[in-house]
């Protein structure tokens, strides 16, 4: 009888991890999705700056393929610019960086902090190439 139990407990145990997986890539694209309508939002929304007060960004090299490294750069670049008022999509507490934020935990990227010598670029053209990652991402899962 001990010996079925264990059996039986073994099974359950090992197709537990393979349903998780599934779940995780459903919450991924999810997450992915939403952070496309998020980051068109944002987009429309943002403010119009004078020409000496555009804020700048590192860019997040996105030439190349983009890595779960972008995502991570990208909150932290994000963050600089969410405490203030005008930027209200880009606060912490929003789903725009809500979402960011879980993609990053889900998919378990540890963050390199951005090269502080790499180029800037205004916050439009960052969205932009955040977008990018964003739905080549969705496309892949």
């Amino acid at each position: 009888m001990k010996t079925i139990l264990l059996l039986a407990f073994a099974v359950f145990v090992s197709g537990a991890p393979a349903k998780q997986e599934k779940t995780s890539v459903k919450e991924g694209k999810t997450l992915l999705r939403e952070l496309l309508h998020k980051l068109d939002a944002a987009m429309k929304n943002l403010p119009v700056e004078p020409e000496g007060e555009k804020i700048f960004l590192y860019d997040l090299n996105t030439d190349a393929p983009c890595s779960e490294d972008v995502f991570c750069k990208a909150e932290q670049e994000l963050k600089k610019i969410s405490g203030l008022t005008k930027y209200d999509d880009f606060r912490t507490d929003k789903t725009l960086m809500r979402n960011l934020h879980m993609y990053n935990v889900q998919n378990g990227t540890t963050c390199k902090h951005v090269d502080e010598g790499s180029v800037q670029i205004i916050l439009h053209d960052f969205l932009k190439n955040l977008k990018k990652c964003v739905q080549s991402a969705f496309s892949k899962k």
